[in-house]
This record gives structure tokens, C-alpha cells and sequence, in this order.
């Protein structure tokens, strides 16, 4: 398993996902500029790691499930992908080369199957944080490497798997420690949902009363974009730990409504806590 190297450069070079610096303002329905679905997934939402429209890759009951072996016959991405389904050269991934990338990436990996967890805690199953194609300088020419990125909870880990979707081979994996990309948008559903239901959403939930003369309790009531906080000189109460474990700030609207202020509070999903920051 590669730690060092070019692989490990190219992931601190991504991680500058995560050096974003929150918006000022300090109105309750402030707008920000910040699109929804721009970090992580969209396919996501539901089942943390796993695409909407099919089961979390290695599940049981799936291809390239506990005990099975690397690719092969009948394993994931083992047979070639319909013809107008892949990109060329510099291309953007297609939907079909994002999905049998991250196929790949674990079918080969017994452990990160079986004793990863993703951000609901669901065991065997790593959150899925992004899938893009690795710089030119690595998919040179006709081949076409893919980067997928996962984040274990058991162990605050980044993974990130190169795959070669040509030969369906993992060609480097690079696990690190502290690195934060922007969380994904199931991470951010899970981060809403803590915020909802801790004592200190007490004045989210009453600023979405007031704006839909609803109760909240959920985070599919919001539409939420999270991003990733890193602990700063002088913070204490737990937060001195967001780094080291993956914690997330909230900008946060009522679905089709005014944006409701919840940038004071950080959301540690690593130990499932809220934070006033």
C-alpha cells in the first residue's frame, strides 16, 4: 500500500478542498454563495457511500461482496462499459465511469469492505467523498485513471484509489490522516440531522418554525452545504479535535425558502457532537 510518493503530493494537492474560509455576515437569512451539490456526490444522498439508484459497492448480496476476490468474471467493472458510456482523453468521468470506478476501487480491498464505516456508522461500508479523473500528468494519452476518494470513519482515514479504467486495475492507494476534503452531500445530511436534533439546533428549529409555521425534524426539510473545519489556535471543548476528526459548518436554507444562520455551530462527525464554535 503506497503512503509516500507522487500519490501521497497529489492528495495534500486535493486537500486544498478543504482550506475554504467561512463567509462573513451575521444576518440569520444571509444569502451566501455556495452551490449546493459542489463538494462530494449528489448520487449519495441515502445510504452513506452508496449511489441513490444501487446497492453500497461490497454490501452484501453484491457483486465483489465479502470473499470475493479482485476483478473478474461477473465482479464489479469487469465487463467492458456500453459504447457513448466513457470520456477520452481529458474528458470529465461519465456517471458510468464514476460508478465502476468506485466498483473497482473496492472489490480488491477485503478490509476496506468489511471494517470500514461510513458517516452513519453502517459497518463494511466507507463514505464515498468524491470520484474525478486524475491529473493529465497520470491519465497520459489514451488511459484513463480515475481517483476515488473514500473517508473511513473507523479510523479518521482518507483512501484515495487510482484506478485504471482500462485494465481494471488499482494502480495506487494512498491512506491519510487529517486530511479533509469538503464533506460529501450525505456527510452534510448527517451533519443537519445531528444539528437538528441536539440541544443546541434549538434555535434552527425555531428559526424554521417561524419561516414555515413547521416543526423541523429532519434534514431533508433543508437544503444544506457543508464545508470542512479545521481547528484554529485557542479552540477547546472538543473542537481542538476537527482535523484529526472530520468535522463540518453548515450553511444552511429552509427547502425553497430563506437561508436560517448556522455557521456558529460545528458538527463533529467523527464523534456524532455539536459544537458551539
Amino acid at each position: 500500500m503506497s503512503t509516500s510518493g507522487g500519490g501521497g503530493r497529489r492528495l495534500r494537492q486535493r486537500v486544498v478542498w478543504g482550506a475554504l474560509t467561512a463567509v462573513a455576515g451575521t444576518a440569520a437569512a444571509v444569502v451566501v454563495a455556495v452551490p449546493f451539490g459542489a463538494a462530494g456526490d449528489d448520487r449519495q444522498d441515502g445510504d452513506p457511500g452508496a449511489s441513490a439508484s444501487s446497492p453500497a459497492p461490497g454490501a452484501p448480496g453484491t457483486p465483489g461482496a465479502p470473499g470475493a476476490g479482485g476483478p473478474g468474471a461477473g465482479e464489479p467493472g469487469s465487463a467492458p462499459l456500453p459504447a457513448g458510456s466513457t470520456g477520452t482523453g481529458s474528458d470529465p468521468l461519465t456517471p458510468d465511469e464514476e460508478r465502476r470506478a468506485e466498483e473497482l476501487a473496492l472489490a480488491g480491498d477485503r478490509t476496506l469492505r468489511t471494517e470500514s464505516e461510513g458517516v452513519r456508522g453502517r459497518e463494511g461500508v466507507p463514505q464515498l467523498v468524491n470520484t474525478e479523473l486524475a491529473d493529465s500528468s497520470v491519465s497520459a494519452g489514451d488511459r484513463r485513471i480515475a481517483e476515488v476518494y473514500f473517508y473511513d470513519y473507523a479510523r479518521d482515514t482518507l483512501v484515495l484509489k487510482s484506478v485504471d479504467l482500462g485494465s481494471g486495475e488499482v494502480v495506487d492507494t494512498v491512506e491519510s490522516t487529517g486530511a479533509q476534503p469538503p464533506p460529501a452531500a450525505p456527510e452534510s445530511a448527517a451533519a443537519a440531522d445531528l444539528l437538528v436534533a441536539s440541544p443546541l439546533g434549538a434555535g434552527l428549529r425555531q428559526d424554521y418554525r417561524a419561516a414555515t409555521g413547521e416543526e423541523l425534524t429532519g434534514a431533508e426539510q433543508l437544503q444544506v452545504q457543508g464545508m470542512t473545519y479545521t481547528a484554529r489556535p485557542g479552540d477547546s471543548g472538543g473542537l481542538q479535535r476537527c482535523g484529526e476528526h472530520r468535522c463540518v459548518r453548515l450553511f444552511t436554507r429552509v427547502a425553497d425558502g430563506p437561508w436560517i444562520d448556522t455557521r456558529d455551530y460545528v458538527i463533529d462527525l467523527s464523534e456524532r457532537k455539536v459544537h458551539h464554535a
